[in-house]
């Protein structure tokens, strides 16, 4: 059997993935396409677009959080895989046809655990 974890830039993934070695360890990165939230720091931006072999402009999350997992993948001596799917522009445009909310939680599906699932069914 192998294990993985998953990782989210926060203090408790980083903290099992530190602590709990497993298998693998992967990021799902959501992006988005809007030139506005371009991430400020090109070296680390050209950096994301190599690992997820895919167009990075930004994300909308905290952009603290793309230095958060180069640091832990340094801190914890193994490779953080990198995965991403569509961007949240497109989920909104091609899934859900408005924004995501309590009652529709169509984000997480579609730009964390599916690019996740097919990174596995790849990988494992």
């Amino acid at each position: 059997m192998k294990t993985c974890t998953s990782i989210s830039g926060g203090r408790t993934s980083a903290y099992l993935a530190a602590n709990y070695p497993t298998d693998y360890n992967v990021f799902a990165l959501v992006r988005t396409d809007d030139p506005a939230c371009k991430f400020p720091d090109e070296k680390l931006r050209q950096a994301v677009e190599d690992r997820i072999q895919k167009p990075f402009i930004g994300t909308l999350e905290d952009d603290l959080i793309i230095n958060t997992i180069f640091d832990l993948e340094q801190h914890i001596g193994r490779e953080i895989s990198w995965v991403s799917g569509i961007t949240y522009d497109e989920v909104i445009r091609t899934k859900g046809k408005w924004l995501p909310n309590k009652l529709h939680r169509f984000c997480t599906k579609h730009m964390k655990i599916e690019p996740m699932f097919y990174w596995w069914h790849k990988e494992i």
